[in-house]
């Protein structure tokens, strides 16, 4: 029965802390609505001006404004209560909902304006940034230390899942009720999402760690202490700056995805269900990772492990771009899948531990605009292999390249590698 236990994923998380159930519910309802507007708006863009160019820019605006979010929104979480952060951020969000459900229905120029559409995706993308930086910050405050782990699994299943099933969903109700009906559905689920998080007790910046004594305050002749910058921070704690590079490596390397559709037209005939299977392995391979990593919180050496399955990653790639076959393709991305998923858990739970309360919300913030901006950045690089070399070949020297960081990385961040797990109390030798 342990051994079971060991190896799916740990839900005593969500069993013991009632307010992590609720950032659980919740988180998993926004991302689906999240996952809609991904879809609805590209749809009505080239709908209303018939533009790829229009649709790459609404996404890029999209992309920009999550981007300043994240590091505002990080700024703010460690200044203000993050309840308060956390219900302003999905409170907006329902409003610029329903903004674009009443564009999208004509109700403010008799037609759907373009320009309404630009602004309110780019609002979107601002405010619901600014809630998940308050929300990250403040989950270690509800959560002992060596649940973290656990909470990093369930955090990466719900975003999985969430990505799964939201474009599904999208494309139903705008082939039977049209685009704006889409925007509805958001405004209604992130109306919910409000609902549920009213129930979250107060979480200020200065609340102590879950499970830890709150730090004695000062004598009172003596000046507060100024907070530590976050750069002094992050040069200062070595493990959350290797963690930080680490993170950067691992979202170059997601990138290669914008070179599937010129692969399967090189190497698999142009096959669309090709195409949408390369893109589904990588995300399924992670959902089982996550539904499989009860073993991670009993490993006694995380930053080896993560290090190592960074540098599995890119040698798995490389293999991807190499693959004559297409079920080989197909299988050697679940693998890339599971080991990315590994990174994304161990990640998440290193910057947790080894960051004080104060500090958690600008770290986050920092921490999740890496990984918006480092899947765009990687996209562009792997894009710029592709106009020299074929896709295949692409993939390839796109793979050695990464790999060869990785390695240099491993070597070089001892402190990351150094890192050892701390044993539970039930672990403790008694």
């Amino acid at each position: 029965m342990t051994a079971t236990r060991s190896l799916f994923v740990d839900i005593s998380p969500l069993r013991e802390s009632k307010p992590f159930r609720r950032i659980f519910v919740a988180r998993l309802i926004s991302l689906v609505g999240i996952g809609l507007l991904l879809v609805s708006v590209p749809i009505q863009m080239f709908e209303l001006t018939g533009s790829s160019a229009h649709v790459g820019a609404a996404t890029a605006v999209t992309g920009i404004t999550t981007f300043v979010g994240m590091i505002v929104g990080g700024s703010l979480a460690d200044r203000f209560d993050r309840k308060r952060l956390i219900l302003v951020g999905r409170s907006g969000a329902a409003l610029s909902f329903a903004g674009l459900a009443i564009n999208g229905f004509g109700f403010i120029s008799g037609t759907p304006s373009v320009g309404v559409l630009y602004g309110l995706a780019g609002i979107d993308g601002l405010i619901g940034a600014l809630s998940t930086s308050a929300l990250m910050a403040a989950v270690p405050t509800l959560i002992p230390r060596d649940q973290l782990v656990a909470v990093g699994a369930l955090s990466a299943l719900t975003v999985r899942i969430g990505s799964a099933v939201s474009p599904g969903i999208a494309g139903f109700v705008i082939a039977a009720a049209g685009v704006e009906w889409a925007y509805v559905v958001a405004a209604c689920l992130a109306t919910t999402t409000v609902l549920i998080l009213l129930g979250l007790p107060s979480m200020p910046p200065t609340a102590p760690i879950a499970g830890e004594e709150p730090a004695p305050a000062p004598p009172p002749d003596e000046a507060p202490q100024r907070p530590t910058s976050l750069l002094g921070f992050i040069a200062d704690q070595r493990v959350v700056l290797g963690v930080m590079i680490v993170g950067v490596l691992a979202m170059l390397g997601a990138g290669v995805v914008a070179l599937l559709p010129g692969l399967v037209a090189e190497r698999f005939g142009g096959d669309a269900r090709a195409t949408g299977l390369l893109y589904a392995a990588v995300a399924a391979g992670a959902i089982v990772a996550a539904l499989t990593s009860g073993w991670l919180a009993t490993v006694k050496r995380p930053g080896v492990l993560l290090v190592s399955a960074l540098t599995a990653t890119f040698a798995v790639q490389i293999l991807f771009g190499l693959a004559p076959l297409a079920w080989l393709a197909i299988a050697l991305l679940l693998v890339v899948g599971v080991l990315e998923a590994i990174q994304e858990v161990l990640r998440y739970s290193l910057i947790q531990h080894h960051t004080p309360g104060p500090l958690l919300g600008r770290v986050n913030g920092v921490w999740m605009a890496q990984e918006v901006g480092g899947v765009s950045v990687g996209a562009l690089v792997a894009g710029a292999f592709g106009t020299i070399w074929v896709a295949s070949d692409a993939i390839v020297y796109y793979g050695i390249g990464l790999l060869v960081l990785s390695v240099i990385a491993a070597v070089t961040l001892r402190s990351l590698t150094g890192v050892i797990r701390e044993p539970t109390h039930a672990e403790s030798p008694r």
